[in-house]
């Protein structure tokens, strides 16, 4: 589940606690997730010390050590082979707190499958997730394609290539069983009045009963003129795990661009042999193939070859004795996949849940997978030898940044927590609650896409993509962030306590005036109670002895609806701007209005 932090912090506790010759494994399983984290020295010293165990180790424990060592020491010596590559984030018109992924550049439209939407017909707590394809044309907000795309639920797809045919591939996926999902390869054309014929699976052998195809993508082999599909299949044949494999579409003809479809069906062909990439694969898993047609070059992800961690990305061309890992700019230690180029090679695609990426808890920061953009530096212009210039020395110094200056406790004075409607403990008078802040924020983070469809019911396009986007920024700019920005505080405040400082914090709860003043007045108290719940709890009850002792105090005063800004409607019957609107929301709230250090 790649929740590094969490995994660390249970080892170390189980390393207080194990007795000798318990848990013999518990030094590899440290070393795993500090490499995961990107922090290889501390991976090799607790590989020294899980050397050290005499028992209860298999010689397969001893082969993934060594693995796992000769990976840190290359990932130490490559770590700053940098060459000057952007990697940014699409931000949060294309991406969302839940995986985004499998991104293909085609004109002016970014085409990618995404895990946000709730599966149809679940009535399970918390509702199944399932994936589907989105696009965004020049870089707006992300929507479903409409009328006249086909209707395909995508697991690890799109990857849909258009070449001289209008064709479209992608992969669909069911679930077998709770632990076990099959993919199959799909296609469908697109006739000359634009519309698109009913999707239908590729026969075998590149769908094999039993085994799944997936990742498809379509490139052009220059030296054949042939287009090739390439596509990921756990089949047999490989060298292990997922393989990637390709098959060549020269003897297929099936394009009815130069007619109507008959009853939007057409004709499948029969498929040759698909052949295993040796070059490429490994005993690992080698996964998501793209073909850059202008290189003539694969480029995949793998975690059976030396890299960074997770997955990396690699490219192969026919004159490379081996893939050639993408650098630590492209490469992280987290999963880094689904790689494809632009036409001009200037930029690429990449996902990956590295670092900056969004989440749903802060338990598992790297949950879910992000679309990034890659910007490859300019080639520097040729220049002739005789227009050179000498450079003065003085102008040959680098420009050092200016540093920017780390958080400090004042910086969190005036600091927004936010609450859903009528939270904690809906329709009370009670003025305290057992809910600690973080339960309630992280249930209200899940109610994004109803606040949005309510929000935004009943709009034209224009207003609706305005009223969507406002909804998000509120949730993600002000709701998610004002929660990890009180994880920070929390950490510098411990640190003041650990020095002997005595910290006083002094919170005020507000809500939006929807109820009586005085239901308002205890609903404030309980909205502050569950921030003071929130310190209670934190880190397994850190705070507790300097709450006890008086060194942390926590001073509160509560505001019902005396205090809500002008213009909030009061509406009982209008949820739309009463509960759903932002402004309204920006209303249910507690501040850390101030910080106060003394000895």
């Amino acid at each position: 589940m790649y929740a590094y932090e969490e995994a660390e912090k249970s080892y170390l506790r189980l390393e207080d606690a194990r007795k000798p010759g318990d848990f013999p494994l518990l030094y590899l399983h440290l070393a795993q997730v500090n490499r995961g984290q990107g922090d290889y020295t501390a991976a090799l010293a607790y590989l020294d010390k899980f050397d050290q165990e005499t028992s209860g180790v298999g010689e397969q424990d001893r082969e993934l050590a060594a693995d796992v060592r000769n990976n840190c020491r290359w990932a130490q010596e490559h770590v700053r082979d940098a060459r000057g590559i952007q990697v940014e984030n699409l931000g949060k018109a294309v991406n969302s707190p839940y995986s985004d992924f499998a991104a293909l550049q085609i004109g002016d439209t970014l085409y990618f499958s995404s895990y946000r939407f709730d599966k149809k017909g679940d009535r399970s707590k918390p509702r199944q997730k399932t994936t589907r394809l989105m696009w965004s044309v020049n870089g707006g907000r992300a929507r479903e394609p409409g009328r006249g795309f086909p209707a395909v639920t995508l697991h690890r797809g799109p990857h849909g290539v258009y070449l001289r045919w209008p064709l479209f591939v992608f992969t669909n996926c069911k679930n077998i069983s709770a632990n076990d999902i099959r993919c199959e390869i799909y296609l469908t054309v697109r006739d000359i009045r634009g519309r698109w014929g009913k999707p239908q699976r590729l026969p075998e052998p590149v769908n094999l009963a039993g085994f799944t195809s997936t990742q498809p993508s379509i490139g052009l082999d220059s030296a054949t003129m042939t287009e090739v599909l390439w596509f990921a299949s756990d089949r047999p044949g490989g060298k292990g795990g997922m393989d990637i494999w390709s098959v060549p579409l020269d003897t297929i003809d099936f394009c009815p661009c130069n007619r109507p479809l008959s009853g939007r069906k057409f004709y499948m062909p029969s498929f040759p042999e698909p052949e295993n990439t040796a070059r490429a694969n490994t005993a690992g898993a080698d996964i998501t193939p793209f073909f850059d047609d202008q290189e003539q070059a694969l480029y995949f992800s793998s975690d059976g070859l030396p890299g960074f961690g997770g997955y990396d990305v690699y490219k192969l061309t026919s004159g490379d004795a081996a893939p050639q890992n993408q650098g630590p700019e492209i490469n992280s230690s987290y999963n880094d996949l689904y790689f494809s180029l632009q036409p001009d090679g200037k930029q690429g695609l990449l996902s990956s849940n590295r670092s900056g990426s969004q989440y749903l808890n802060t338990a598992n920061k790297a949950c879910c997978n992000d679309i990034y953009k890659v910007i490859f530096p300019e080639p520097p212009p040729l220049v002739e030898a005789d227009t050179l210039v000498p450079v003065p020395i003085a102008l040959k110094q680098p420009v050092r940044e200016t540093p920017v200056a780390p958080p400090v406790l004042k910086d969190f004075v005036g600091l927004p927590l936010y609450f859903d409607n009528d939270e904690p403990d809906k329709r009370t008078q009670r003025t305290t609650t057992r809910k600690n802040y973080e339960e309630t924020v992280l249930t209200y983070l899940d109610r994004l896409e109803e606040y949005r469809e309510v929000f935004s019911q009943g709009l034209d396009d224009a207003a609706r993509e305005t009223a969507e986007s406002s909804i998000d920024d509120f949730f993600q700019s002000e709701v998610r962030s004002g929660y990890e920005r009180l994880e920070q505080m929390c950490q510098l405040i411990l640190q003041q306590l650990e020095s002997g400082q005595k910290v006083e914090i002094l919170i005020k709860g507000f809500t939006s005036p929807r109820a009586q003043s005085d239901y308002n007045l205890n609903l404030g108290k309980r909205r502050v109670s569950s921030v003071r719940n929130y310190f209670d709890a934190f880190e397994n009850g850190v705070f507790r002895p300097y709450i006890r002792n008086g060194q942390l105090l926590l001073s509160e005063t509560s505001f019902g609806e005396t205090k809500a800004r002008t213009g909030i409607s009061d509406k009982l019957n209008d949820l739309r701007n009463s509960v759903y609107h932002p402004d309204a929301a920006r209303e249910r709230r507690v501040e850390i209005i101030g910080i106060q250090l003394g000895n």
